[in-house]
């Protein structure tokens, strides 16, 4: 008898122990939408302009969640689908178990419109506050700090709960980290009036140019970067971009927007970087592969892994996205791994959009599911488009001759001058997609598009693509148009 008093007495504080709730401040609005309890312990929901909402909290064994909505349920979808999790509706709650820490998208009744995230962190690791070298930001309040600059050998840490309405720059540092599961928000990182710069990025905060456009976490010009953990929320402009670095790591990052230029992640000539873990959920571009800016041609894009994320792309971009601007001489040594691509609204699920003078080789996709794509499956290509060396930001000019009926921002090649505008383009070479599955929804067509004999798209294989759980044996059963392309084979 006093040995199930004493488990009844114990048990609770057990489940207890194996949450970890987020405090967050007052000045937060809980979400209107949805509660969430794990393990029967409420946890705070947070609304999101995309609309969406977002739940976090920290789990080291496995849990129970619970699910209020403001809507009639009648059917679920937790994705991705490769975690196996079934849902059970029992008076509009839904109800199922976490088992290890991840990235969820809850979906109700067949609609991709105003989903539940949730994002299940590990343990948090903490650093101590009294570490001169720790720019700490604590739980249960608002940090309104402007632009962060951290300087070599500092680290970053947002504490879950933290809420940082500003951004991270620096450039020419190195051992840098970023972590934590708190939330930064970039709401106000896009063309400031001078009026809110001057509130939230003040020149005393190291912002000189009022107005300014601000990425929400760059690194320029620096090396071995850790950015890891934080849910990015609301980002109006390019959220973590690493420009002419080189042994960065970005890992457990949670990305939720629907604004204009909201890329996730884009990585700008830089080389040894790895993506890990992350979900992504914005407008524009997942993941883009870029190398412009103001460098010489030999500072490339080299030996880039992305691995086990989670991507959802809406009305604009691609989920998987090499280009548009590729003026470096070579992006090569990619791949992406083991990642679900569980909505893509618009655009292509893989993309290589070359509209510049790079080679773009030594491409690989593998172990890729996907879940819902509306548009375009594959889509390589090789263009003109308004972002490259011979492309064009005048006005008039653009009206005139741009067009979106295949690629967006694409530039007409005026008759007569293709051989001209050949110096621009580059190559596409040696793509292969291995072990990629079509699960559901619709069978999206592909593009093979080079722009001449000397610019074409040379050597793409596609090996154990499943369409509906039917292997694609041979091109006459894959939705393909191609032009210029050559050395495709089907294994």
């Amino acid at each position: 008898m006093i040995k199930n008093i004493f488990l009844l007495i114990l048990f609770p504080r057990l489940l207890f122990a194996s949450v970890q709730v987020y405090r967050y401040s007052n000045e937060i609005e809980p979400s209107k939408q949805y509660s969430v309890k794990v393990n029967g312990i409420s946890n705070f929901v947070l609304d999101n302009p995309v609309p969406s909402s977002f739940v976090a909290f920290g789990m080291e064994n496995e849990v129970s969640v619970e699910i209020e909505s403001k809507r009639t349920v009648k059917w679920v979808d937790v994705r991705p689908l490769s975690a196996g999790i079934k849902p059970v509706i029992q008076n509009d709650k839904i109800c199922f178990n976490i088992t290890k820490p991840g990235n969820y998208s809850v979906e109700i009744n067949g609609k991709l419109s105003h989903p539940l995230f949730i994002f299940a962190n590990p343990k948090e690791a903490k650093p101590s506050k009294n570490d001169p070298n720790v720019l700490f930001f604590e739980a249960g309040k608002v940090h309104r700090p402007g632009i962060i600059h951290p300087e070599s050998g500092q680290q970053i840490y947002i504490e879950g709960g933290a809420y940082v309405i500003g951004a991270i720059s620096a450039t020419g540092v190195e051992n840098i980290k970023v972590s934590g599961h708190g939330i930064m928000d970039g709401s106000l990182n896009n063309r400031l009036s001078q009026k809110q710069t001057a509130a939230i990025f003040s020149v005393d905060n190291g912002d000189e140019s009022a107005g300014q456009y601000q990425r929400f976490i760059e690194f320029i010009d620096s090396k071995n970067i850790s950015i890891k953990g934080l849910i990015l929320n609301n980002s109006t402009t390019w959220q973590v971009v690493p420009i002419n670095c080189e042994n960065v790591t970005i890992s457990g990052l949670k990305l939720v927007s629907d604004n204009p230029s909201d890329d996730g992640i884009d990585i700008v000539r830089s080389r040894n970087v790895h993506v890990k873990d992350c979900f992504i959920r914005v407008k524009d571009d997942c993941v883009a592969i870029k190398a412009h800016l103001d460098y010489p041609e030999d500072v490339i894009v080299d030996n880039v892994k992305i691995e086990q994320c989670i991507f959802w792309n809406a009305a604009w971009g691609n989920a998987l996205e090499i280009g548009f601007e590729l003026h470096a001489a070579e992006v090569r040594n990619i791949t992406f791994s083991d990642c679900d691509i569980i909505h893509v609204e618009a655009g292509a699920v893989f993309s290589i959009h070359n509209s510049d003078k790079a080679t773009v080789k030594n491409v690989l996709y593998e172990n890729i599911r996907v879940e819902d794509a509306r548009h375009k499956f594959i889509d390589l290509g090789i263009f003109r488009s308004k972002f490259c060396t011979d492309g064009s930001s005048d006005e008039t000019y653009l009206n005139e001759n741009i067009t979106h009926d295949i690629w967006d921002n694409e530039l007409k090649v005026p008759e007569g001058k293709k051989a001209l505008h050949s110096q621009y383009r580059g190559r596409i070479e040696n793509i292969t997609f291995k072990n990629i599955q079509l699960l559901e929804g619709n069978y999206p067509f592909s593009l093979f598009i080079g722009y001449d004999e000397r610019h074409a798209i040379d050597g793409v294989t596609i090996e154990n693509l499943k369409v509906y759980g039917e292997k694609i044996t041979s091109l006459k059963s894959f939705k393909l148009h191609s032009e210029f392309a050559k050395n495709i084979r089907v294994k």
